[in-house]
């Protein structure tokens, strides 16, 4: 059982590997993923879906409806394999001001690190006059937006106006569920603010007695680049494509955090019945 214990890779993190490196699927699940792959590709593809509706309907029959459910999403995903996309809907035209290669490639150099930061996680706090406070986490993977990964979270422990224990408590939360489920960490925790905040997210790390990743802060009025344990604030080109990289993800987190708070308000504006 000792490879329960080992950390799957990158495609796990993002729903793209079922991990079997470390007893996430046994080895009759993989067995069949491997037949379904096999059926797929020998142009098989109308048998394989008969075949998955019927363990679909009988999963159901069962009451084992989060099977049920997954196959239904797997049977909808290979109905459309062989649809082709319309770049008017599913590009993303905000990310074309930012080279994701050379902003990273950027970011590398800038902050010396030994490795490209592949998973770049962003944070920021939301709130009207320290009401209906909420976090946003953001994660980014190869310097592009990866939504699935998007987390929200509501401020229980914090009274009021209080940015550093907003970040604190939303810091301490995210990277307690990492560790206890065995996730990886990002390469690199963006947080919207300045010395202060990044000074309640070390705090955190700190608390709970883990390594943190590579942090940094970056302040808006300056685009000024906090790190740890570095006395004065690092400012690199306006123009470079390590800060685009870096605005991007802070920005995209605010955006974030802001749409759940305004959700959050409009539910709190209903009329009660």
């Amino acid at each position: 059982m000792k490879w329960q214990w080992f950390r799957p890779c990158l495609l796990a993190s993002i729903n793209q590997c079922s991990a079997p490196c470390n007893l996430q699927i046994s080895k009759e699940e993989y067995r069949q993923d491997i037949k379904r792959l096999r059926m797929f590709l020998e142009g098989k593809k109308k048998a394989l879906l008969g075949q998955m509706r019927d363990q679909m309907q009988a999963s159901s029959d069962a009451r084992h409806f989060e099977k049920a459910a997954r196959l239904r999403d797997e049977i909808q995903y290979l109905e459309t394999l062989d649809e082709r996309g319309e770049i008017d809907i599913h590009a993303q035209p905000e990310v074309f001001h930012v080279d994701p290669k050379k902003g990273l490639v950027g970011l590398k150099k800038i902050l010396s690190l030994e490795s490209l930061p592949r998973t770049v996680e962003g944070m920021d706090i939301a709130h009207l006059g320290g009401t209906n406070t909420v976090a946003s986490v953001v994660q980014f993977i190869d310097g592009l937006p990866f939504k699935p990964a998007y987390r929200r979270y509501k401020i229980r422990g914090v009274q009021g106006v209080d940015d550093f224990r907003c970040m604190h408590e939303v810091v301490s939360r995210r990277f307690r569920q990492l560790k206890q489920t065995g996730q990886l960490f990002p390469d690199l925790l963006l947080i919207d603010g300045g010395r202060g905040q990044l000074n309640a997210v070390l705090q955190a790390f700190e608390q709970l007695k883990l390594t943190p990743p590579t942090v940094l802060a970056l302040a808006k009025r300056e685009e000024e680049i906090y790190l740890p344990d570095v006395a004065s604030p690092l400012r690199i080109s306006k123009q470079s494509y390590a800060l685009r990289l870096l605005q991007y993800v802070r920005d995209e987190a605010h955006r974030f955090a802001q749409h759940y708070h305004h959700l959050l308000r409009s539910q709190s504006a209903l009329p009660n019945d």
